[in-house]
Parts: C-alpha cells; sequence; structure tokens
C-alpha cells in the first residue's frame, strides 16, 4: 500500500481542522509541560500526552494514531534531543496503552455509544482503572523499558522504580486530559456552548471572581513574607472547584480540571503562595499525588451531581409521563396546553379525549394483562398517528387524549376520523377479533376557559355524550357553555347528595286516573322534588342530570322507596284507600344486583301489600345488562309489584323490549298523545300501541293528557289509565291525599 492510499484511508476521513488541533495541541502541550518540572529533571511533571493519546482514539477511532505518533517520535527525538530508541518506545508506549484501554472501555457497559452518558470517560472506572490504570500501565511500561535501555544514566535507578514513576505521569495524565480532549474531537460544538452558557451564569462569575481574587492574595502574601495566610489562600482552590464541579457541566469541568492543576503545580516549583519548597523528585512526586487527589475529588463531586441531575430530570420526566406507555400524563396534557395558550392563544387548537368504552369489560373477559396489551396497541396506534407536533396523552385507564396545535376545523376533523378509524381496528395480540368501542369528543382550545383542567374536562363530557348518543365523535362548539353547564351540574350534585344524606327532599306525586274500568282506589305516581339554597323548589330537569352524570341515581331511587313506603305506612287509611302507586327507577338501578332484595326488606319493613306498588322503567335510557334487568323483574314479580315500561315508542328499543321483558303496562310517551286530536299519524300510533298491549294482557297509560276531551278520545282508542295536568298537576304527596279530591 503506497503512501497516496494510506492518506486517503485514514487522513482524508477527518475535517482538517482537527488534524491541525491535534499536531499543534500535542507538540504546543508537550512543550509547555516542559517549564512544570525541577531543573535538571528529565519528565514532566504535567504530562498530557498520554491524556491526548487516549482521548483521541475514544473519540475518533485508530486514525488519530497516524498522526500522533509522528508527532510525539518528532518531538522527542528532534525538539528534545532524547535517543530514537526512548522516542520511539515512548510514542510506540502511548498508542499500545491507548488501543488496550479503548479496547476494554468498548466492550464495557459504559462505551461511547451508551445510551444517556456524555462520556464514556465519565463513568469513572473507565477513568481510573481502564484508562489511567491499566492503559498507562502499558503505555509506561514499554516507555521506561526504552528509557531504561538508550539511556546510559537510567542504570543508576531500578527499573521498577523508573515504571512506576513513568505509570503515576501517564497516569495523571489520563485523568486531568483524557475526557477534555474526548469531548473537543467527538463533541466540539456542544464543548464550547456548553463552556460559554456556563461562564454566563452568576454562580460561575461569583466563583471566578473568588478564584481570581484568592489567587491574588496568595501571590501578594507570599511575596510580602507571610508564610501564615498565604497558603490558607492556596489551598483554597481545591473547595472551589469542587464547587465548580457542583454548578458546572462536564465539558467546563474538564477544562479546568488542568487548569488548576497546572497552577498548583507552578505554585508548588516556584514557591508561589507560601507553599513549601519541593526540592527534589520525592518532592515533585509528592506534589503530584496532591494534583491528582484534587482531581479525582472534582470529578467525584461531578459525577455525583451528574447522577443527581439525571435522577432529579428522571422525576422529573415521571412527573409528566405515564409510566405504563411513556406518553404524557394528565399533568404533561395539562403543561402542553398552558403553554400552548400561553405562546399562541389565538391559534386554532383542538384537544379530543378519547375513551375505550369497554376497558372493564376487556379487563374481565382477558384479566389485567390483556387490557395491558390492548392499551399498548392502542399506544402504538397513536404513536404512529402522523399530525405535526401533535401531543399525545394516557390519562387513565383506557382514556387518552390527543392535543392538535395549530389545526383548523377541517384538518382537526380529519385526523380525528383517521383516529377512530385506526383505534377502532380489532386487537390481535389480545385475541380480540371484534372491534374496539371508542367515543370520542372534541373541542376547540379557544382561550375560553381558564384552565387546562377545564379543557380536558370538556373534552371528556363530549366522549361521554358520545357514549351515550351511540356516536363515533362528539363536537363540542362552545366550551365555555359546556363548562359552565358542567360546574351547575356540579353545584347541583353536592345539593343533592347533602339532601339525600341529611332527608331534606320532598316527595311529589301525580294522579293517574282510570278510563275505561271503576276505581278501586286512589292511582298516583310518586315524583321527587329539591330546593336550592335559597329554598327554591327545583323540578326533576334541574337535578337529574347531575344526579345520572355523578352517579347518584341509586342512592335517590333507595331513597324514593324507602320514604315513599314510609309515608304510606304511616296512615292506615292512606295505604288502604292507594290501589297504585307507581316508583320510577333508574337504568343504574336496574344494573344493582342488591335492589329487589332492598325493596323486599322495605316492603317487610313497613308492612306494605306489593300490589300496590308499579315500578317503571324508563324505556329511553339503554338498559346496560339484560341478564340483570330480567333477573330484577323476575324477582318484583315474585315479590307481588307491578312493573311498567315509562316513555314507550321514543326509546331504544321500544317494542323489542315487549319481547325480551315481562311487562305488566306500558305508559305511552306524550309526543304521541299531544296532538292527537288534529294529527291522524299519532292517533293511529296509539291506537297500533294499545292493540299490542291487548294482545299481550298488558294494561296502557297515556302521559300529557292536557283536558277531559282528550281523555274520552283515549278511551276510544283502548287506553286504560291517563296522566297529566288535565287529570291532575304534581303535588305534594301529602296533599294529593289531603286536598285530593278527584273531579270527574
Amino acid at each position: 500500500m503506497n503512501a497516496a492510499s494510506i492518506f486517503q484511508r485514514h487522513f482524508a476521513r477527518l475535517p482538517v481542522w482537527q488534524w491541525l488541533f491535534l499536531a499543534v495541541a500535542t507538540l504546543g502541550l508537550s512543550a509547555a509541560s516542559r517549564w512544570l518540572t525541577l531543573p535538571g529533571v528529565a519528565f514532566s511533571a504535567l504530562w498530557p500526552a498520554s491524556g491526548i493519546f487516549l482521548g483521541a482514539v475514544l473519540a475518533l477511532g485508530n486514525r488519530p494514531l497516524w498522526l500522533l505518533v509522528p508527532c510525539m517520535v518528532f518531538w522527542s527525538s528532534m525538539l528534545m534531543n532524547e535517543p530514537w530508541a526512548m522516542a520511539v518506545s515512548g510514542a510506540a508506549g502511548l498508542a499500545c496503552g491507548s488501543l488496550v484501554a479503548r479496547l476494554l472501555i468498548e466492550r464495557g457497559k459504559h462505551s461511547i455509544s451508551a445510551r444517556g452518558t456524555l462520556s464514556p470517560l465519565h463513568y469513572l472506572p473507565n477513568l481510573y482503572f481502564k484508562g489511567a490504570f491499566v492503559g498507562s500501565g502499558i503505555s509506561s511500561l514499554i516507555g521506561s523499558l526504552g528509557y531504561r535501555f538508550s539511556v546510559p544514566a537510567a542504570a543508576e535507578f531500578a527499573w521498577q522504580d523508573i515504571w512506576l514513576v513513568y505509570w503515576l505521569l501517564e497516569g495523571l495524565g489520563v485523568i486531568l486530559f483524557a475526557p477534555l480532549f474526548f469531548f473537543m474531537l467527538r463533541r466540539p460544538s456542544f464543548t464550547w456552548q456548553s463552556i460559554r452558557v456556563d461562564f454566563a451564569k452568576k454562580p460561575i462569575l461569583i466563583w471566578a471572581v473568588m478564584v481570581l481574587l484568592a489567587i491574588t492574595l496568595s501571590v501578594i502574601l507570599g511575596q510580602l513574607g507571610d508564610d501564615r495566610y498565604a497558603p490558607i489562600f492556596a489551598l483554597a482552590l481545591f473547595p472551589l472547584v469542587c464547587w465548580f464541579a457542583a454548578e458546572a457541566s462536564p465539558p467546563s469541568l474538564d477544562s479546568i480540571i488542568p487548569i488548576f492543576a497546572a497552577i498548583f503545580v507552578v505554585f508548588s516549583i516556584y514557591q508561589w503562595g507560601g507553599l513549601p519548597a519541593v526540592e527534589d523528585i520525592t518532592g515533585l512526586l509528592r506534589v503530584l499525588l496532591q494534583v491528582g487527589f484534587l482531581a479525582v475529588m472534582a470529578q467525584l463531586v461531578a459525577n455525583i451531581n451528574h447522577q443527581r441531575h439525571l435522577l432529579l430530570d428522571r422525576f422529573r420526566r415521571q412527573a409528566y409521563q405515564d409510566y405504563r406507555t411513556g406518553l404524557a400524563n394528565d399533568r404533561g396534557l395539562y403543561q402542553e396546553i398552558k403553554e400552548l395558550l400561553e405562546t399562541n392563544r389565538n391559534g386554532q387548537h383542538y384537544l379530543a379525549y378519547i375513551s375505550l368504552i369497554d376497558i372493564q369489560i376487556i379487563k374481565e373477559l382477558l384479566a389485567l394483562d390483556g387490557a395491558i396489551t390492548v392499551e399498548s396497541v392502542l399506544t402504538q396506534q397513536l404513536q404512529q398517528f402522523a399530525v405535526d407536533h401533535a401531543v399525545i396523552a394516557r390519562l387513565s385507564e383506557g382514556r387518552f387524549a390527543v392535543l392538535l396545535p395549530n389545526s383548523t376545523k377541517t384538518q382537526a376533523e380529519i385526523a380525528v376520523n383517521e383516529l377512530q378509524q385506526r383505534l377502532s381496528r380489532p386487537v390481535d395480540e389480545a385475541g380480540m377479533r371484534s372491534n374496539l368501542r371508542i367515543s370520542i369528543g372534541v373541542t376547540p382550545v379557544n382561550g375560553q376557559l381558564y384552565s387546562p383542567q377545564q379543557y380536558v374536562s370538556v373534552a371528556a363530557q363530549a366522549a361521554n355524550i358520545a357514549k351515550q348518543h351511540s356516536l363515533n365523535v362528539y363536537w363540542v362548539d362552545n366550551p365555555k357553555q359546556v363548562a359552565a353547564d358542567h360546574y351547575s351540574k356540579l353545584n347541583r350534585f353536592g345539593l343533592l347528595k347533602d339532601a339525600i344524606e341529611n332527608d331534606e327532599l320532598e316527595l311529589f306525586a301525580q294522579e293517574i286516573r282510570a278510563l275505561r274500568e271503576p276505581e278501586e282506589g286512589r292511582a298516583f305516581e310518586v315524583l321527587v322534588r329539591m330546593r336550592d339554597e335559597q329554598g327554591e323548589l327545583l323540578s326533576p330537569a334541574q337535578f337529574m342530570p347531575a344526579a345520572e352524570a355523578f352517579g347518584l341515581m341509586p342512592a335517590l331511587d333507595r331513597w324514593v322507596i324507602h320514604h315513599t313506603m314510609a309515608f304510606l305506612a304511616a296512615d292506615s287509611a292512606r295505604l288502604e284507600g292507594t290501589c297504585k302507586c307507581a316508583i320510577n327507577l333508574s337504568g343504574a338501578s336496574l344494573s344493582d344486583p342488591d335492589l329487589a332484595n332492598y325493596i323486599a326488606q322495605q316492603l317487610n319493613y313497613f308492612q306494605i301489600p306489593a300490589s300496590k306498588l308499579t315500578f317503571e322503567i324508563t324505556e329511553t335510557e339503554a338498559i346496560t345488562s339484560t341478564q340483570q334487568a330480567t333477573k330484577f323483574i323476575l324477582d318484583v314479580h315474585a315479590l307481588g309489584c307491578r312493573v311498567a315500561l315509562d316513555d314507550f315508542g321514543t326509546g331504544l328499543a321500544s317494542f323489542e323490549y315487549l319481547r325480551q321483558f315481562h311487562f305488566d303496562e306500558i305508559k305511552i310517551d306524550g309526543v304521541f298523545i299531544r296532538e292527537l286530536a288534529n294529527n291522524d299519524v299519532d292517533e293511529s300510533i296509539v291506537n297500533a300501541i294499545c292493540k299490542v298491549a291487548a294482545a299481550m294482557q298488558l294494561k296502557t297509560v297515556a302521559e300529557f293528557v292536557e283536558n277531559v276531551e282528550l281523555s274520552d278520545r283515549l278511551a276510544n282508542l283502548g287506553v286504560d289509565y291517563a296522566q297529566g295536568y288535565g287529570i291532575g298537576k304534581p303535588q305534594p304527596i301529602g296533599d294529593l291525599f289531603t286536598h285530593g279530591k278527584r273531579s270527574s
């Protein structure tokens, strides 16, 4: 291989500035090191070449050796007039030691490519054991042999003493210079930027002033012959270096440590600052041990400080990151929304709240591991979501959010539709072959609300609306109004909870009149009312949504059952005169497996004939558990109570429910009754319902009957009972029995 090919293969791969820097640094620092020694001593107190060699091969590979070895041979033989054998052995030793140290470091866990490591030499076992101990041991061994056999005066010393001195010098050079040169060659821009940033900080500037002050006072007092205080200021450099190590970045510390080492050696050799005189090699080696101690102590402090910062950064990331998926968590999402509104409040942004509807069912079917697998797949789908600058977060189990900054509504619609399609696919990894049920609520993030939490709350409410109405996506146009409604619900929730706990609700009743058969007693539907803070009576429409939203319906239903039976049992004549007492049950109560037992206990406690009670199930609510609803109806029938299907005709299943469940009566929704006198279609629908009911031997009740004429018409169509303002308005339940003489 000719010289041109060698140059092309090794030299041309590196930038020219790196070759020039290595050559100038090697020759310049080696020459400068000759000033840091005693007169007549053949070696330098600080030997930067060993550190330059190791730092260069770690940063750039073996290629720098093609330059460094000739430079060292040239410096030793031409500039220092050393024998060729000594020059070649010294350069070869440095090359061999660096190669061995590099091999050991790269095979270790904390190598150059190790993640999260600023430098392989900032893992101190690499620097101290593999670099300073093993690498310098090999290079000093070869160099000391060359010195022993090429310099006649070396015969005066034991060979092992020469080796140990060489070893100390080269090991100290590795500790002081290798980290710095690795950074300068591997990450030059980062190194200079870190140094500039550090020395722009106020604590570092204060530190620099204190260092200059300590050096100046030490020199002045030493020149004045004050040997009491001058050493104090000189030795103050030790804690100052440790202070710097705790404040500065690794590149800054790596550049400062050699400077402080050189200052301390100069002070010792030239007896500045009142330090003891160094008169021989033993004294010089003692100074070098002190310098080594200073460097190791500073590097240990820096390493501990660096690990502390890594730990703190990890804790900070964990505070804003979901532990299971690595996505942002709720805090991370709130922070992103906050920063977005602070920097671009007038822009168009959208927040999508994603709810996995069947997460609890998935946990029951597939156990926790299966649910985790499903969420992992959803996370992967979200991470592949190709929208610039989108922020993806996992808020809780089966709940995710996607923040779409700087997006028009059209762009947001396209993105959300893509999300819905992606996330609804079956999860084969968990053994699920059917599509996932996903509901998504989307709200604009437009600066109308006061906090990020409110935007997430509004989007969550939109997702809940989408779930209730079997929609894929529900879009919010006015988040401020939705937030105000939610706040109102929260307020009503607090009032209702207190009213249930303190028995402050009020029972009302509305009469139900028989149209076709003689009445055997009083029939009525039990209603409930609540008063606000000012004592004003609230209708169910004003507090029922809060009860439904926050899960109070089962407790409210039980309160009504208990107090209704207590009211009837309080007066035997009242109980005797009642033929039918209808009580509404919510869809949530039907999912309560203990509700039928509770009704049985109340019947037994108050001694109420079960035949007097009719429980109305609202057909406009989906019956979530068909099995549980069937069991409840059978259990209630076994007690002797009756069951009615309320709001029939406008709900979610209508005639299918009549086939599936054993009802005793149906209540025709008022939407078919109000305009029946003027609407032939409504009349036909009511007539059809009555025929179906008659065929199934069910009683019918018409709601919203506003006048007597409508009652007569309904009777002719086959309706059994009527209820509405034309029959009787809702009133306190006690008034129904005190003043409620029914008019014909």
